[in-house]
């Protein structure tokens, strides 16, 4: 869940209190009712970015698996990339470093 937090009242408040809220949930910054910034915890960014990777491998690993079963013949990593999109630099970049 999150809270809807106006600048000036997150100016107001002190920005330890805008982290106070930030550890209970994410706090949108607004100005005139538009979100301009988001506070939010180290461990929830954490876990959301564990979540997106996990997805990410899935979507991969789908996405391989259809196009092998489509074709009847067996894609590289390069073959996949390119046919959905991706850089497959920056897949091979990102598997290396979640290692």
């Amino acid at each position: 869940m999150s809270t809807r937090m106006p600048v000036s009242v997150g100016s107001r408040k002190g920005l330890s209190s805008v982290v106070a809220a930030a550890e209970k949930g994410r706090v949108v910054i607004t100005s005139h009712g538009r979100p301009v910034a988001v506070v939010d915890s180290a461990e929830r960014l954490d876990e959301d970015l564990r979540k997106l990777r996990v997805a990410a491998g899935a979507v991969m690993e789908f996405a391989a698996t259809t196009a092998v079963e489509a074709a009847g013949k067996r894609w590289d990593l390069d073959a996949v990339c390119t046919r959905i999109g991706i850089d497959s630099s920056r897949v091979r970049e990102r598997a290396t470093n979640s290692q």
